[in-house]
């Protein structure tokens, strides 16, 4: 899924001012949540793995998406058998860390009409709830 930048419309009167995307104004998030160092990267997914919505610090540890959608995917798949299997309702998030501290999390909620996979990279000592609340906020009232 991806979305186009398009021109502000309404009644036919046009000021100039564009509209941004929904990808452009959750990218900007992400962007800023980067800027105040709570995430490496962050990663907005369809539950095929397909990419919605991106950003990553150039100057942090390289992370590579494709390995990203590749754990967003399984952990879809684990989402659902914990269902299943441990009668947990609709599990909401899982959470990588490593023994550096350093953490991946995989937040699921529905958005855009499906199911979609937020995944962000934290750096050790990084308190991420709320900025990815906030994110994820964002992302459902883009969606509508």
């Amino acid at each position: 899924m991806n979305f186009e930048n398009s021109a502000a419309a309404g009644n036919g009167a046009h000021d100039g001012a564009a509209v941004k995307s929904p990808q452009a104004t959750i990218e900007n998030k992400m962007a800023e949540i980067l800027g105040l160092g709570t995430y490496e990267a962050a990663y907005l997914f369809s539950d095929e793995g397909l990419p919605i919505a991106q950003a990553s610090n150039a100057n942090g540890q390289q992370v590579d998406r494709d390995r990203i959608a590749e754990l967003s995917i399984l952990f879809h798949d684990v989402r659902r058998m914990a269902s299943v299997m441990g009668g947990i309702s609709r599990l909401r998030e899982v959470i990588i860390e490593g023994e550096n501290h350093r953490k991946i999390v995989f937040r699921f909620f529905n958005a855009f009409g499906q199911q979609v996979i937020l995944a962000v990279v934290v750096p050790p000592q990084k308190a991420y709830k709320q900025r990815t609340n906030e994110l994820e906020k964002l992302i459902l009232g883009e969606s509508f």
